[in-house]
């Protein structure tokens, strides 16, 4: 049999071929590069809306909650587009490298305040922010839903997973790293303005970095048409009603949701921890980097813990470590830095592994759909969990934005007991909560090794044409 190549005429990939080394790392520097958007969005922009816009705390997470609103419509949209599109650079492809381009700036627009203030300022957030969310779907759910597409096995997925963390990781520690000392060396005493040089410089790298992944990632050959064109939202529609019934689906989105709003309230809070409860602000930018190098280093070992029990026992087993970490965090006394490190560190190394099991779990329900309905949805799949990752951020962000001027926080000004009470918290008992959830999430999650690749037979069997004359 002749080897299938692609139109640049480099072999084309196989679901159930072992990958070449160069596709995975391709896959992890695509991720890399998202990562240098979505960290820097996650960790730096609602304090930038605070501290540097001098928005409200509420009305800050207010935007983040328009922006999710914004996002419920083109995540779904985005990936029904994806599920459709064929072209003889594959599906997915072509969204990485025609949005490459838009996400760079959009994103260094949303740190740009071009002097509006009051209602205007507030408009301008909004919609830069909605712009940003908005070039972010159109290049990251096909990216995303590549996983799927590249192998159908699940060590192989596994090792994706393990790949594209491994390039978040990087992405958030380079991000956490270079953004503090671009604002302190080239903002030159603006913070606003060395904001939007380290935004401006992260879009140019990720730039970069696509162009390297869209050249070196190739898709399976298509075998499938493009679905006959019908209205977009009975496709929605037909979805949403699978979505339903897929359980291990079901839950996989409610974990991410939960982990997400857990992870994020802590990361959010770091900056405020560091400048008024610890008033050490310039130790923040190591405690920002601690649950990068956690994960670089903590990756491959949860891969070959998931490998050798099951990605569910894995989940477990991070989950009871990051929960010890944030109790420690809530009831230590100390104001020390090096203690407060310390247990940082514990709820680093169990949230590492949060990532790789999220991203290797969620192909895995794709066969599950694909088993039981004889539809696969990958772009959709990954579309809604991207959109549940954003709701997350933006359910976090109104949260926080509420919570402190609940508790009374004032930017750039002394904070009273009860808001450094409140600020700690927040980035150890609302983690808590969702970790916890996590775990009750998974506790009867159905699919280990054994059952997916039980999972893959029957779609086989289901996809190989009968032979008329057997049997006569």
């Amino acid at each position: 049999m002749a080897e299938q190549s692609t139109p640049s005429g480099q072999p084309a990939a196989t679901p159930d071929a072992r990958l070449p080394l160069l596709a995975k790392f391709g896959f992890g520097a695509g991720d890399f590069a998202f990562n240098l958007v979505w960290s820097g969005t996650g960790l730096f922009l609602m304090y930038v809306y605070t501290d540097v816009f001098g928005v409200s705390p509420t009305i800050a997470g207010l935007v983040y909650a328009i922006a999710l609103a914004w996002d419920a419509v083109t995540d779904p949209v985005m990936g029904i587009i994806a599920d459709r599109t064929r072209t003889k650079w594959g599906r997915y492809r072509p969204w990485v490298a025609m949005g490459a381009i838009p996400l760079a700036i959009s994103y260094a627009l949303a740190f740009w305040n071009p002097g509006f203030t009051g209602i205007a300022l507030v408009i301008w957030i909004a919609f830069t922010h909605c712009l940003l969310r908005t070039a972010y779907t159109v290049a990251s759910i096909p990216f995303s839903s590549l996983q799927a597409r590249l192998s159908s096995d699940a060590n192989e997925r596994s090792q994706l997973a393990g790949f594209r963390m491994m390039g978040a990781a990087s992405g958030v520690l380079t991000v956490a790293m270079l953004t503090p000392l671009v604002v302190k060396k080239f903002g030159q005493g603006d913070e606003g303005r060395g904001y939007v040089l380290a935004a401006m410089a992260a879009g140019i790298l990720a730039v970069l970095i696509f162009a390297f992944v869209v050249s070196v990632m190739r898709e399976p050959e298509e075998t499938e048409a493009a679905p006959t064109p019908e209205p977009m939202w009975n496709d929605v529609g037909a979805f949403f009603s699978q979505f339903a019934q897929n359980g291990p689906l079901v839950r996989v989105f409610l974990v991410i949701i939960a982990v997400s709003i857990a992870v994020t309230m802590f990361s959010k809070n770091v900056l405020y921890y560091f400048k008024y409860v610890l008033e050490a602000p310039e130790s923040a930018t190591l405690a920002l980097v601690t649950p990068a190098l956690a994960m670089l280093v903590l990756v491959p070992v949860w891969v070959f813990i998931a490998s050798k029990t099951s990605k569910r026992a894995a989940w477990m087993m991070g989950s009871v470590i990051s929960a010890l970490g944030y109790l420690a965090f809530y009831f230590n006394p100390s104001k020390d830095v090096g203690v407060v490190m310390a247990i940082i560190m514990v709820i680093s190394v169990g949230g590492s592994s949060f990532g790789v099991l999220f991203w290797s779990m969620l192909p895995d329900t794709v066969e599950w759909g694909e088993a039981h309905h004889g539809v696969r949805h990958e772009a959709k799949v990954f579309g809604f969990a991207s959109f549940a990752q954003k709701a997350a951020l933006g359910v976090n962000a109104l949260l926080l934005g509420l919570m402190l001027d609940g508790v009374g926080y004032k930017a750039n000004q002394a904070q009273s007991v009860q808001t450094l009470d409140g600020i700690t918290a927040m980035m150890s008992l609302i983690p808590l909560l969702g970790v916890l959830a996590s775990m009750a999430l998974l506790w009867k999650y159905p699919i280990d090794a054994k059952r997916h690749a039980e999972l893959r037979q029957q779609i086989a069997a289901r996809n190989t044409p009968t032979n008329p004359l057997q049997g006569h």
